[in-house]
């Protein structure tokens, strides 16, 4: 290969990929500029097979990568413990710090299609959350399919961590988690107990 045309194929090849770096560049803009707001119905299992489901809603609202988010359970605080649940509600906060911003994304979020928006971008992050008297802290992350998980939760008498997907499921989204709890700062006298539920959203 001449020089020359060496010079061409490098300028040719620079200018896709400047080009693909402008729009990636303008999207990611775009992004951080889009507020949103999302509220829907959320169904928790019983904890007993004589009590009946929980039912509530959550919200989930923020700007570009900082969002919060925020999960009230009606009649709830009556069931549970005060130290587990109060009329407050759990509230989180999180951060998206990687995200690959697709023209899909865009469209998704200003159409207020948060459900298509969430499954089909790939991205990662960490959220914190607080309850009555415990607080929480997790990561997340998806590859444009499968939405994984994990979390870690400090409570007055039980710890709790674990994993979870978040799957659509027909017209609603199924978050299903695999968690241990055990004595607080304790894990290893032999306390430790494995649950599998399904929350439906």
């Amino acid at each position: 290969m001449n020089p020359k045309a060496y010079i061409i194929i490098t300028a040719f090849i620079s200018g896709f990929l400047i080009l693909g770096l402008g729009i990636n560049t303008i999207e990611s803009m775009l992004f951080d500029q889009i507020p949103y707001n999302y509220t829907s119905y959320i169904s928790m299992p019983p904890n007993h097979p004589n009590e009946s489901h929980i039912g509530g809603y959550y919200k989930i609202y923020g700007k570009g990568r900082d969002f919060n988010f925020h999960i009230v359970l009606p009649g709830a605080e009556n069931q549970e413990s005060p130290l587990d649940y109060t009329a407050d509600g759990l509230n989180g906060t999180g951060k998206i710090n990687n995200i690959s911003i697709t023209y899909g994304t865009l469209v998704s979020l200003l159409s207020g299609d948060f459900k298509n928006a969430l499954f089909n971008t790939k991205l990662s992050g960490n959220y914190s959350m607080a309850c009555a008297a415990w607080t929480g802290h997790g990561n997340f992350t998806t590859n444009g399919q499968n939405f994984l998980g994990n979390f870690k939760i400090n409570g007055i008498k039980t710890d709790w961590e674990g994993t979870f997907n978040l799957v659509p499921e027909n017209n609603r989204m199924a978050l299903k988690a695999d968690y241990i709890w055990y004595h607080h700062a304790n894990k290893n006298d032999g306390s430790i107990r494995v649950v599998k539920k399904t929350y439906y959203m």
